[in-house]
C-alpha cells in the first residue's frame, strides 16, 4: 500500500523534527539529588516540603532528570523509597554532603556528576544544562557556582577525579565539600559570568528556617500568578 507507507514515513519524519525541537538532550552524566540532612532549623524534612502540592525533592528530580542520564537520591532508603526512584545511602555517617559525595562518585556509572540540594526552589533547568554542557565541554575537575554568597557547591558538577581529594578531606574531623576545592582545578562560575548568561544568583538560594520557606511560597505564589 504505497499511500499508506508514503503516511507511515511521513509521521515519523514529523516525529523526529519533533523530538529534535522540543525533547531536552540527555548528557552522558549522573545525577544526584541531596536528601539527607536533618532539617533541624526547619523543624521537618525540607526534601518534603511542598510546592502547589509536590514535594522540593520531586520538583528537583524532575528539573535535573532531562539533562543526565539518571538520577538518584542519596538519602535513607528507609525514608524516600517510596518516591520510586534509587536512593543511595552513605557509606561514611555523620559526615553531611561531603559523604554523601563521596558516596556518589564511587558508585556512579558516569565521569560526570551533578549534585543538588533537595531544597532550591528557584533552580531553572537551562542553568543545570548549562552546566553540564559545560563540565564536559571542558578541561577541569569541578564547574560550581561562587557568588556573592560565596561557593555553591550542591548546585555544581564535579568529576570522578574529585573523589581522592575528597576522601582526604574526609578524614579531616571538620572538614567539608568547600574545603577540598582549594585542591581541585575548579571552573568557579562567578558572578559576572553568571550574569553574561543571564543567571540570577537567587537560583542558588535554599531554604532553612519555617520563615524562610513562608516568604519564598508568597514569592512562588506571586511568580505563578
Amino acid at each position: 500500500m504505497p499511500g499508506y507507507n508514503l503516511l507511515w514515513r511521513y509521521n515519523e519524519a514529523v516525529a523526529r523534527n519533533w523530538k529534535k525541537r522540543v525533547m531536552p538532550k540527555v548528557l552522558p552524566a549522573g545525577g544526584f539529588v541531596l536528601v539527607g540532612g536533618k532539617s533541624q532549623r526547619m523543624g521537618r524534612d525540607k526534601a518534603l516540603l511542598e510546592v502547589k502540592g509536590q514535594p522540593l525533592l520531586l520538583r528537583t528530580v524532575e528539573l535535573l532528570r532531562p539533562y543526565v542520564a539518571e538520577v538518584t537520591l542519596l538519602g535513607a532508603p528507609t525514608r524516600y523509597a517510596h518516591f520510586s526512584i534509587p536512593v543511595l545511602p552513605d557509606r561514611y555517617r555523620g559526615r553531611g554532603p561531603l559523604a554523601a559525595l563521596c558516596t556518589a562518585l564511587e558508585c556512579s556509572a558516569y565521569e560526570w556528576n551533578v549534585f543538588l540540594a533537595c531544597d532550591l526552589p528557584f533552580l531553572e533547568g537551562r542553568f543545570l544544562e548549562f552546566l553540564v554542557k559545560r563540565a564536559l565541554a571542558g578541561n577541569v575537575e569541578a564547574v560550581i557556582p561562587k557568588t556573592t554568597d560565596g561557593w555553591q557547591p550542591l548546585c555544581a558538577a564535579y568529576h570522578r577525579h574529585c573523589l581522592p581529594t575528597m576522601k582526604q578531606a574526609l578524614e579531616l574531623a571538620d572538614a567539608g565539600i568547600v574545603d577540598a576545592l582549594t585542591n581541585l582545578h575548579v571552573d568557579a562560575l562567578a558572578a559576572d559570568k553568571l550574569a553574561q548568561f543571564a543567571f540570577d544568583e537567587r537560583m542558588f538560594k535554599n531554604v532553612n528556617t519555617a520563615k524562610e520557606w513562608k516568604v519564598v511560597q508568597r514569592e512562588l505564589e506571586r511568580k505563578h500568578e
